[in-house]
C-alpha cells in the first residue's frame, strides 16, 4: 500500500495497486464524518464511439456509454439496483463525455455493497431480451428530455457549431442510434473498456484502512491483462455548420442560446485543464452574477436570473455556451457578442483579476469538503492525468495574460446562435 499525505489539504491518500490491475485510492475523513462514498470510474464516455483494438477498427452508434451503464445494472437474478436498496445503500450512476462511473453512499454495509458493485461489474450479463428491453426504456428517457425547450436548444446548438466531432451527439444517443445497440457489441465495448486495469476505485469517508486491505487481498484475481484501446477523434472543421437558426414553440418567453466554437490548442491533458480554467475564471468576471454586465442587463430587464455561462473543455472540441429568456432576444443576442468580441476587455484589469483568482482559489477549495465533490473531482482528474491536489496549483499559476488570451479566442466568426422564439 503506498501512502501520500498533502500536507496543505491535511489528506491521506491510500493506493492499492490490484495484481488484476485495478487501482483502488482510499480517502480517509475522521469523525464527524460517518459515511462513506465509493466510485469505480471508467475512461470511456459518450465521446469515445471509434476506437481500435488489436488491430481492428471499431465504430459504435451515438449512445453506448449511457447504454452500457444501465446494463451493467443488470444481473441473470434480476436488477442490481434492488440489491443496493435491501443493504440500505444509496447507488447510482452516470455517464460523461470522457468517463462512466458507478458510485454508492452508505453508513452501514459498506463491504458488502462493495462487494456487490465489483460483482456487478465483474459479471455482465447482455441477452437480446434485456437489450431490447432497454432500448425502450432508453428511448422514453431521451423522448422526455427532447419534450424540454433547453435539452432540445442544447442538442440543436451542438449540431451547429460540430461537422464531425462526436461531441454532437447527446450522450444518451438518439432513439434511431440506439437501436443499432446488439449485445454482440456490448461484449465488445465490456471486453476493451471495462478490463479492471481501465478501472479507479475510489473510497472516501469514514474507512477502515485494515478491513479493506484485507477486502482486497481477498478480492483480488492473479490475471493482468492489461487493455488499451486507441480513441479516434474524427477531424473538425473550424467553421461552424449554421451561423443562425430561429424556431418557434409554445414557451412563456422567448430563449437565446449562443454557442462560440473555439479552436483546440495544444495536446496534454494539464493543458486542456488550465485553458479551461483561464477561460472559466475569464467568464465569471465578465458574465458572472457579481460582474458588471450581469448587473446592467438584469436591471434593464433584459435578461431574467435564468441567465448561464458554461463551458466545455474536451479533447479536440472546446466551446462556450451561453443561455438566457428575454422579451428582447436580438438586443440581447447583440449586447454579448459585442461584449465578447470587442468590449469585455475594457472591464478587465490586473487587480481585480487577482483578487477574483482568490475567491475561485477558496470556492474550490470549500467544495472538497464535501466528501461526494471531492470523490468526482478526484476521479475525473485521474482520468486527465492530473492529481486533484496539484490543481490548485494549477489555478494559482493562470496569470492576468492567460485570462485575456482566453478572451482573445473568442472571436465572431466562431458564434453561432439559436433562438426559440415564442409562438
Amino acid at each position: 500500500m503506498i501512502h501520500k499525505y498533502y500536507e496543505r489539504f491535511n489528506e491521506h491518500v491510500y493506493i492499492i495497486k490490484l495484481k488484476n490491475g485495478m487501482q483502488v485510492h482510499l480517502l480517509p475523513k475522521e469523525e464527524p464524518v460517518y459515511s462513506t462514498y465509493v466510485e469505480l470510474s471508467i475512461p470511456y464516455g459518450s465521446l469515445d464511439l471509434s476506437y481500435a483494438y488489436d488491430q481492428k477498427k471499431y465504430l459504435t452508434p451515438a449512445g453506448t456509454a449511457h447504454f452500457m451503464e444501465h446494463k451493467i445494472f443488470a444481473n441473470p437474478d434480476g436488477d442490481a439496483f434492488a440489491k443496493f436498496s435491501n443493504l440500505g445503500v444509496d447507488a447510482n450512476a452516470m455517464t460523461s463525455y470522457h468517463q462512466t462511473s458507478y458510485l454508492f453512499s452508505a453508513t452501514n454495509h459498506v463491504l458488502e455493497a462493495l462487494s456487490h458493485l465489483l460483482d456487478m461489474l465483474d459479471t455482465p450479463y447482455f441477452t437480446k431480451e434485456n437489450v431490447d428491453q432497454e432500448k425502450d426504456i432508453i428511448a422514453e428517457e431521451l423522448k422526455m428530455y427532447l419534450d424540454d425547450p433547453v435539452s432540445m436548444m442544447q442538442n440543436k446548438l451542438m449540431e451547429n457549431m460540430y461537422h464531425n466531432h462526436f461531441i454532437k451527439h447527446d450522450i444518451g444517443g438518439t432513439v434511431e442510434s440506439i437501436q443499432e445497440v446488439t449485445p454482440e457489441l456490448l461484449e465488445d465495448v465490456y471486453k476493451h473498456f471495462y478490463a479492471p486495469n481501465m478501472r479507479l476505485l475510489t473510497i472516501s469517508g469514514k474507512i477502515n484502512l485494515k478491513e479493506l486491505k484485507a477486502f482486497f487481498k481477498a478480492y483480488d484475481k492473479q490475471i493482468n491483462t492489461k487493455i488499451k484501446p486507441i480513441i479516434h477523434v474524427p477531424k473538425e472543421s473550424k467553421t461552424l455548420v449554421k451561423k443562425l437558426e430561429v424556431l418557434a414553440d409554445d414557451v412563456s418567453f422567448s430563449k437565446l442560446m449562443i454557442g462560440i466554437k473555439l479552436d483546440p490548442i495544444g495536446r496534454s491533458d494539464q493543458a486542456l485543464v488550465k485553458r479551461e480554467m483561464s477561460m472559466t475564471m475569464c467568464l465569471n468576471m465578465l458574465l458572472g452574477s457579481s460582474s458588471k454586465m450581469y448587473e446592467s442587463l438584469l436591471q434593464q430587464q433584459i435578461i431574467n436570473q435564468s441567465f448561464y455561462v458554461n463551458t466545455t473543455f474536451e479533447k479536440k472540441a472546446e466551446h462556450i455556451m451561453i443561455y438566457a429568456e428575454s422579451k428582447k432576444i436580438n438586443k440581447l443576442k447583440n449586447i454579448l457578442i459585442n461584449y465578447l468580441t470587442k468590449d469585455a476587455f475594457q472591464d478587465l484589469n490586473e487587480e481585480d483579476f487577482v483578487r477574483y483568482k482568490k475567491v475561485y482559489l477558496g470556492q474550490f477549495i470549500f467544495a472538497l469538503n464535501s466528501i461526494e465533490t471531492k470523490t468526482y473531482l478526484y476521479n475525473k482528474y485521474y482520468h486527465q492525468k492530473t492529481s486533484l491536489f496539484e490543481v490548485v496549483d494549477m489555478m494559482n499559476d493562470v496569470t492576468y495574460e492567460d485570462m485575456l488570451n482566453a478572451l482573445n479566442r473568442i472571436q465572431k466568426r466562431s458564434i453561432t446562435t439559436l433562438i426559440l422564439k415564442k409562438d
